[in-house]
């Protein structure tokens, strides 16, 4: 009997070790195109979903990015500073005004209107510098979602994910890229976690993302979108759920591009144009993502491929 019990505790203590061993993170993504117009415009859903095998908070890849369909590209009326938002500057613009303290960070940054009012009162140069760029904000918002955050390396006391809500604005690229956005963003503070930990609250975050022109050799993929780092003021985490709404910019026929004097435009937009160019269909009639997940040995590497259908004005 005891034999039998020695050999049955080790057969379990290799099954348990085998199923660690096993263990992984796994990710998911998928792209939904709606809303499309005769003209090129659409919407854009993106979702995302990381999680463990053995329910244990996943590794953090040390980069990821999304390769988007070779055609896909920026258009250079965009790439300017008209369109750069500076999100560390309009965090600390919200940050150090006490008149908007009072109203959460999240419902802040999805209408600026209370920020640019707000800051019009201010006529010093710091305050003048601030308004513009929260004008420039304003004007450069391609979209928004929600998050839920595991942070249990962190706060091992913490039992549920942290709901989270962010918006989106375009910015200046990092050195070397073709476009960039700013992700401004905090948690929900109406959810348990957040009231039970203040720290939490107070953790408002700006991250950076980029677009580089790295075309693949067998030409389905031109540009590559390097996501944001899941390191928040020095706080690790990961995003077990994000879902992402964007409508991209678009400038309108008409619309004025430079003020001249007395008020009056001196330049207008000739026909409307959205930021990305459509790229051509396949044969296969289906545009194809690429996501890579690249982490710390041991944990291997991950690619992963996710196809839709051509929208039908291609």
């Amino acid at each position: 009997m005891k034999t039998r019990l020695i050999i049955a505790a080790a057969g379990l203590a290799v099954l348990v070790m085998s199923v660690v061993a096993l263990a992984t993170p796994v990710e998911q993504f998928k792209f939904e195109v709606k809303n499309i117009k005769p003209d090129g415009r659409f919407t854009l859903f993106f979702t995302a979903r990381t999680f463990d095998t053995t329910g244990a908070p996943p590794p953090n890849p040390v980069q990821s990015f999304i390769r988007l369909p070779a055609g896909a590209t920026l258009r250079p009326q965009f790439l300017n500073k008209r369109f750069w938002c500076n999100g560390p500057m309009l965090r600390d613009s919200i940050d150090t005004r006490r008149t908007l303290s009072y109203r959460p960070f999240t419902k802040l940054v999805a209408n600026l209107a209370p920020v640019i009012k707000e800051l019009s009162k201010d006529k010093s140069k710091r305050g003048r510098t601030q308004l513009k760029n929260a004008q420039t904000c304003n004007r450069a918002r391609i979209g928004g979602g929600t998050a839920q955050i595991d942070a249990r390396e962190n706060f091992p006391e913490l039992k549920d994910l942290i709901p989270a809500d962010f918006s989106i604005f375009f910015a200046k690229p990092a050195h070397g890229a073709v476009g960039g956005f700013t992700v401004l963003g905090a948690a929900r503070e109406t959810s348990p976690e957040v009231k039970q930990n203040p720290i939490i609250a107070g953790v408002h975050a700006v991250l950076p993302a980029n677009f580089y022109n790295d075309p693949t050799p067998d030409g389905l993929y031109g540009y590559k979108l390097v996501l944001p780092p899941n390191t928040v003021n020095t706080i690790t985490v990961s995003i077990a759920v994000l879902q992402v709404k964007t409508t991209g910019l678009t400038l309108l026929k008409g619309e004025c591009l430079k003020q001249g004097r007395h008020g009056r435009c001196a330049k207008r937009q000739k026909k409307t144009l959205f930021w990305f160019t459509t790229p051509k269909c396949p044969a296969s009639g289906r545009l194809s993502f690429q996501a890579f997940y690249d982490y710390n040995p041991p944990t291997a590497d991950q690619t992963k491929l996710f196809e839709l259908a051509c929208p039908k004005f291609l």
